[in-house]
């Protein structure tokens, strides 16, 4: 799979004009109008998208860390990448799985903070007890 970089044929530390200087080279080469190729509509969505991606300096930053693995993409991330039949593809490290903690501290505080739940409800619960046999259990009538 081609990253953004790669469709438009920038390095990773281009700027935003060398960005938008590959975008009108490619987007005139490969727009419909101008190539009759059958792929080159496609080729043309592609470069359109990572140019849209690049230039905004939010989306790339998110971009960027996406490429490195640092996060993994939601199901409406603006990073799809397309495949000719126009179906999406999740981008690498897509998971709706959530991350157990790594460590052993992580995994132990998370075990402890279960166990003192638990205590709890049932510390709640004995004096709960307490409290009812304390006042008698006696429910008060309506007069």
């Amino acid at each position: 799979m081609e990253t953004h970089y790669e469709i438009l044929g920038v390095s990773i530390d281009a700027t935003p004009d060398e960005i938008r200087a590959a975008y009108r080279s490619l987007a005139k080469q490969y727009h419909p109008d101008v190539n009759r190729d059958p792929d080159a509509g496609e080729r043309f969505i592609a470069v359109q998208q990572a140019y849209e991606t690049l230039i905004d300096p939010d989306a790339r930053a998110r971009y960027d860390l996406a490429l490195r693995g640092g996060c993994t993409t939601g199901p409406h991330d603006p990073f799809q990448q397309y495949r000719p039949g126009g179906q999406t593809v999740w981008t690498r490290g897509f998971s709706w799985n959530g991350q157990a903690p790594a460590s052993w501290a992580g995994r132990l505080g998370v075990m402890l903070l279960l166990f003192l739940g638990g205590v709890l409800i049932v510390f709640m619960l004995v004096l709960s007890l307490l409290a009812r046999v304390i006042s008698g259990g006696r429910r008060q009538q309506d007069s």
